[in-house]
């Protein structure tokens, strides 16, 4: 019983991380271009926070993310659809999932409108496979400024495939990049799955 208690709590713990990821590709993507919210797409992403590296794979359709990721042989997907306001962390090797709400769209939309932008040129630089525009681009919002770097990829159509803070501490890159539509199916839960509640976080679920 331990050793099943110890197994879902890492396993929520590992999604929970993931979240984190899902929420920085978020701002990454609701950056000031927005990206169309998304333009549906596919991506081998590389994250890396205070040199701390971690890969998963990316799929978007115009409302929702998902992303996919493996670690020590557990696998963990995190899918957030902005249309219903929610993120759901899916365990497959448990058949779980776990529901956190997430601000509305239109609030982000009206945070992004509310923004000044300013972009500088920094001129054209390679990413991986991709010769891309690369600009220094400041975010003025209430009073705060949030200054950041993009490679837009000029194979994609500007599709941004790179995104950096400017004092280096933390990176997103898309690679391998897929435009089109993707299958819906991807960003539901899958049938059968149970949710999970913060209560029987350490206790196992009943069968």
């Amino acid at each position: 019983m331990n050793r099943e208690s110890e197994r879902y709590r890492i396993g929520f713990f590992h999604c929970l991380s993931w979240l984190a990821l899902g929420s920085a590709l978020l701002w990454f993507a609701q950056s000031t271009r927005a990206q169309s919210l998304f333009k549906p797409f596919s991506a081998d992403q590389v994250h890396t926070v205070n040199k701390k590296t971690t890969t998963g794979k990316v799929q978007a359709i115009e409302n929702a993310v998902r992303i996919e990721s493996e670690n020590k042989g557990k696998k963990s997907i995190t899918i957030t659809r902005f249309d219903r306001n929610v993120t759901w962390s899916v365990m497959p090797d448990q058949k779980m999932y776990m529901e956190i709400p997430f601000p509305g769209i239109g609030e982000m939309a009206s945070t992004i409108k509310g923004a000044t932008v300013k972009r500088d040129s920094l001129g054209s630089e390679q990413v991986g496979a991709y010769h891309c525009d690369k600009s220094r681009v400041e975010t003025t919002y209430e009073g705060k400024v949030y200054v950041s770097i993009e490679w837009a990829a000029k194979e994609l159509d500007g599709f941004v495939v790179k995104k950096a803070d400017e004092k280096g501490s933390w990176s997103t890159e898309y690679q391998n990049v897929q435009l089109g539509p993707q299958d819906p199916s991807l960003f539901e839960i899958p049938a059968g799955y149970q949710k999970l509640s913060l209560g029987g976080l350490f206790h196992r679920p009943n069968q």
